[in-house]
């Protein structure tokens, strides 16, 4: 009777297992924690190169359109990849390529724009899983007009600007958003068809914004 009571005793203080699991697994997380955050603060302040890359949606702008009965239209969408170096927990250089690709009053008609862009990254709050930066830099431009038979390629250059985020969720990987402006000054128009090809001087204005969403790997 004792040796049973006593039993019962010490069974009701013994916990359950799932709260065991509990405390163990909030013990590592109050562990592990802090240690995460100092490596990923050292990954964020440390120098290396990085790549990624970036889904945008653009708006394109033209001051002269080619004419009332057809015209690119404004909204867009493409990707980019993206890659440079971190000289310290600041100043960065980052190389952009990528394109997007909008739809014209006609149909049959894609209008495809290409840029290749070298900007220099600023970044506050160092050490901090949230990095906010501002950027600027200068671009090259080619807007597309593609048929079956003819190409249309007007090329100019120009600077860009703008500013974002990155939020490093681990110590090699970040999520970021951008806003980028580029006024652009279109320079050249070759036309290219079957057996023939004109190139002709021009001196043209337009402007590009483009919001993006990168996912950066940094070595």
């Amino acid at each position: 009777m004792i040796d049973n009571l006593r039993e019962q005793r010490f069974s009701r203080r013994k916990p359950p297992l799932r709260t065991l699991v509990g405390i163990l697994i909030s013990l590592l997380l109050v562990i592990a924690s802090p240690l995460h955050a100092e490596e990923a603060k050292d990954s964020m302040d440390e120098k290396g190169a990085f790549i990624g890359v970036k889904l945008i949606g653009s708006s394109l702008h033209l001051d002269d359109q080619p004419g009332s009965d057809f015209f690119i239209k404004d909204d867009g969408a493409g990707m980019q990849l993206h890659t440079g170096y971190r000289f310290n927990s600041v100043f960065a250089l980052d190389v952009t390529l990528g394109g997007a690709r909008h739809d014209t009053s006609d149909p049959r008609l894609d209008a495809k724009i290409g840029s290749i862009q070298i900007f220099a990254l600023y970044r506050f709050v160092p050490g901090r899983p949230f990095r906010p930066y501002i950027k600027g830099g200068i671009g090259g431009y080619t807007l597309e007009l593609e048929e079956q038979s003819v190409d249309v390629r007007i090329e100019g250059g120009g600077i860009a600007f703008g500013g974002g985020f990155d939020y490093f969720f681990s110590p090699r990987f970040s999520l970021g958003a951008d806003f980028t402006h580029n006024l652009i000054n279109y320079e050249e128009v070759s036309l290219e068809a079957e057996g023939f090809s004109v190139g002709l001087e021009i001196d043209e204005e337009g402007s590009m914004t483009s919001l993006g969403m990168a996912l950066t790997f940094y070595f």
